[in-house]
């Protein structure tokens, strides 16, 4: 098998689950024919609406400086397959993703002898084929800890692994988010001994404060009285906490939350045998890079990139833009795909001061009866190439550019206007 068949294999997979089998038996069953990899891995479920990757990425860097051999499967699903399975920081390798997609079409013919009695057909979905390949990489580089992000894009298999032995929940839950917050119940009655979470707002706090304690559940939350930023620039933000002093090279108040869930959740491994110093955790943060996450592609003119799509997300990055008017002044373009997130992102811009120049978007193919309508006018494009160009277009030093959009979108854009910038 060529690497160009093993993604074909993966990209032609279905992306809902099939009628045969209920999803805990199809992951259980394809385990089972690879050798149950999940059993040679201890791993913490990332949980929450945003800021998983991010957290991720300053787990991963924290690690890297303690010695601490760890992996990450992140999603959603990116254009370039490899980047989503990651160890020690890392993508895995050609050759070691078409050895694991060999290992699934065997355990798939395998599965298939015995359905074929019964005249069905067992085919892995595209979210089960990724959780495989991670959950083998993981073992055979013998990580010592595992990082499984949560996807709420269809199904997800990594639901039926075994319980994690700590869970982090990113970013707030909505009040009235009853599937998040249902699913976070779910692991914390599961048997996971320590949860660390973000500062929530009352009802979710109450509903996993109450969970926890019935389970008999750690549950830690930065303490926000411990906590000061000392500066914030689009260069970088210092922040202290706990009476230490922290750098980031991310710029955001949001992404500070993050880091203090990262710095709970390097304490929490320490509590678990881990050796990680004080050392490791503030080179880990100072380090850490996360393109596509308010990441500031130019300073003059400015130009943020955020691969961002949820509602909560949206008013996290407008807030964080809004701490740099006096800098960066009230002029904004927007660079998005089609659809409902324009409107989003006017309506939440524009409700906090700024105006609206120029939209370009990457234009989608809708039915005539469902075509999004905006109250700004909005430029589409065929692709991607051309949606940048009209985004730079007589772009002045006064106005902010903002890209957002799901992670695939905004990495092909941030390529097409680093190689324009002259990057």
């Amino acid at each position: 098998m060529t690497y160009h068949n093993a993604i074909k294999f993966i990209k032609n997979s279905p992306n809902i689950i099939p009628n045969e089998g209920s999803s805990s038996e199809r992951i259980s069953k394809l385990l089972a024919a690879l050798g149950n990899p999940q059993k040679r891995i201890k791993y913490i479920r990332l949980a929450g609406n945003n800021g998983k990757t991010v957290t991720a990425r300053m787990l991963i860097s924290i690690m890297n400086k303690a010695g601490i051999a760890n992996g990450c499967l992140s999603m959603p699903i990116y254009t370039e397959i490899r980047d989503n399975v990651r160890i020690n920081g890392e993508p895995i390798t050609m050759s070691e993703t078409v050895d694991y997609v060999e290992q699934i079409c065997h355990a798939t013919a395998s599965i298939n002898k015995e359905y074929s009695q019964y005249g069905t057909v067992f085919r892995p979905t595209m979210h089960e084929i990724m959780l495989c390949i991670a959950l083998l990489a993981f073992a055979e580089h013998k990580c010592s800890v595992c990082m499984l992000e949560s996807d709420h894009i269809g199904e997800d298999p990594s639901r039926f692994l075994p319980p994690p032995f700590a869970a982090v929940i990113c970013g707030r839950i909505p009040n009235g988010d009853v599937r998040e917050i249902s699913k976070i119940r779910s692991y914390i009655c599961r048997g996971i001994r320590e949860i660390i979470s973000v500062p929530q707002d009352q009802e979710a706090y109450k509903i996993i404060s109450d969970t926890c304690f019935s389970a008999n559940c750690r549950l830690t939350i930065p303490a926000r009285n411990k906590f000061e930023i000392k500066r914030l620039s689009l260069r970088g933000t210092d922040f202290s906490y706990k009476d230490n002093d922290y750098s980031l090279r991310l710029c955001g108040k949001f992404q500070t939350e993050n880091a203090l869930v990262a710095i709970e959740t390097a304490e929490m491994l320490v509590r678990c045998g881990y050796k990680i110093d004080a050392k490791s955790i503030k080179e880990g943060l100072a380090t850490v890079t996360a393109p596509c996450k308010f990441e500031v592609l130019s300073l003059s003119p400015t130009i943020i990139a955020d691969s961002t799509h949820s509602e909560v997300a949206i008013g996290a990055i407008c807030d964080s833009l809004a701490d740099f008017k006096e800098m960066t002044g009230t002029k904004v373009r927007l660079c998005l795909p089609e659809g409902e997130l324009i409107q989003k992102y006017i309506d939440a811009l524009e409700g906090r001061g700024y105006s609206i120049g120029k939209i370009s978007a990457l234009a989608l193919e809708y039915p005539e009866d469902e075509k999004p309508e905006y109250s700004l006018p909005v430029n589409s494009f065929k692709t991607v190439k051309l949606t940048a160009k009209d985004a730079l277009s007589e772009l002045s030093h006064d106005e902010i550019l903002l890209i957002s959009g799901h992670s695939n979108f905004t990495r092909k854009l941030r390529y097409e206007l680093l190689a324009m910038l002259g990057f």
